[in-house]
């Protein structure tokens, strides 16, 4: 009798335990435990664009702070993070002060504490970091002649004049750049003691990532669609690539030693051949951590030594972390559907990274300077600077706009 009384009891509690489970991961538990959930402050209206969202694809909400839960192993979940940046957000407008044209001629770089852009008509305008005054006394000495297109190679400011390579000294000024030189009229995505690597992007149908040697004088070549950063960590290079097609993708691949990969052997740069003569032709690739589809990654960086992601999910941009197979929301930025076809990310010394921001008709329409707990968009025009989505769940068939954020300061306008 006592035996049967103890198997019963076993019993009992197995059936209490799982109704308990039931109850706690049914719909109406995961509801209950939701209205429980406090959302760091920082992600509140982040949390109520995704519930928005939810409501308008008419989605059952899986349990804060997941906000979407993978449906398959190749499929990704999206989760509010426990610890936000709390990053300090402002936009400014400059506008090109030389010409009516008002976007770059090429993609912007950092140098020397200062943002350098290329305006028409071929000249340079100077903003200090961070607080993005003017610095004419550069302009003076870099306008000596009109430029086409500028890089920072080899910690060196490059310009391309009347079809010479240039590159800039404080005490000589302009003298010719007497390095080989790896790029086209395109913008760095990364550059080590050993290499400068960029990329070439033919939308669906493909596209590469270029390391070229500098010590062997070579390139070698990766697949990647289409790469937009390239970031170092353990002595290994990763490789983050998006395509803005269709419902967009993105992957991100290690490389760990670039020398193993196809080896460039053309008599001109890879990037400059005819690629209709090449398609179908089998590339490296190095090892795959995620390759998902309805997304993009438009930035990949360090900050505060955490490996940062920009992420575009359902029109809807912020800062995250990865971990297996979860992007961690932990700055939702500008509140706003920030995007861009085939964005460049550069990190620059003591902590500056710049993301150059394009669109299908223009080259650089706006660019995003990250440093210590600082977020900075610099638009090129006031249509550059995008309107807060939408978080009302009352109005979740609607995609009409809200002004600008509370959190982001008003957009200054630099003269």
């Amino acid at each position: 009798m006592k035996k049967l009384l103890s198997l019963l009891g076993l019993l009992g509690l197995v059936l209490v335990l799982a109704a308990g489970a039931y109850a706690y991961f049914s719909p109406m538990g995961i509801a209950l435990r939701n209205e429980q959930y406090a959302a760091p402050p920082e992600l509140r209206k982040l949390l109520k664009r995704f519930q928005r969202l939810q409501l308008r694809n008419e989605e059952a909400p899986p349990a804060l702070p997941l906000v979407y839960e993978r449906q398959d192993p190749t499929d990704f979940s999206v989760a509010l993070a426990d610890k936000p940046l709390s990053l300090r957000k402002r936009q400014v407008v400059l506008r090109n002060p030389f010409a009516a044209a008002p976007y770059p001629l090429s993609f912007s770089v950092v140098y020397r504490g200062n943002l350098i852009v290329l305006f028409e008509p071929g000249r340079f305008a100077c903003y200090r970091l961070p607080d993005m005054a003017r610095n004419q006394l550069l302009e003076k000495q870099l306008n000596t002649r009109s430029f086409t297109y500028h890089w920072v190679l080899n910690g060196q400011l490059v310009a391309l004049s009347s079809g010479r390579y240039l590159a800039f000294s404080e005490e000589k000024g302009w003298q010719p750049y007497t390095c080989p030189m790896p790029l086209s009229r395109q913008p760095k995505l990364f550059e080590d003691a050993r290499y400068i690597v960029c990329g070439h992007c033919n939308g669906e149908w493909g596209g590469e990532v270029y390391f070229y040697d500098k010590q062997q004088q070579t390139y070698y070549l990766a697949e990647a669609t289409c790469p937009a950063a390239v970031v170092k960590q353990d002595g290994k290079y990763l490789v983050l690539s998006s395509l803005a097609h269709m419902v967009g993708s993105a992957d991100a691949q290690q490389i760990d030693n670039p020398t193993q990969l196809t080896r460039w052997v053309g008599q001109t740069r890879p990037q400059d051949r005819d690629f209709a003569r090449t398609q179908g032709a089998k590339l490296s690739r190095g090892k795959t951590l995620f390759d998902y589809q309805n997304l993009l990654l438009l930035a990949g960086f360090r900050l505060n030594e955490q490996l940062l992601y920009l992420v575009n999910w359902r029109s809807t941009a912020f800062l995250a972390t990865w971990q297996n197979g979860t992007f961690y929301a932990v700055d939702p930025l500008f509140h706003d559907n920030l995007f861009a076809h085939n964005p460049v990310t550069t990190a620059y010394d003591a902590g500056v990274t710049l993301v150059n921001m394009d669109s299908s008709e223009e080259g650089e329409t706006s660019c995003l300077l990250f440093t210590g707990k600082q977020a900075i968009k610099i638009n090129w025009s006031r249509e550059a600077v995008l309107q807060e989505y939408p978080t009302d769940p009352a109005t979740a068939t609607s995609d009409s706009t809200l002004p600008l954020a509370d959190s982001v300061e008003a957009v200054q306008e630099v003269e």
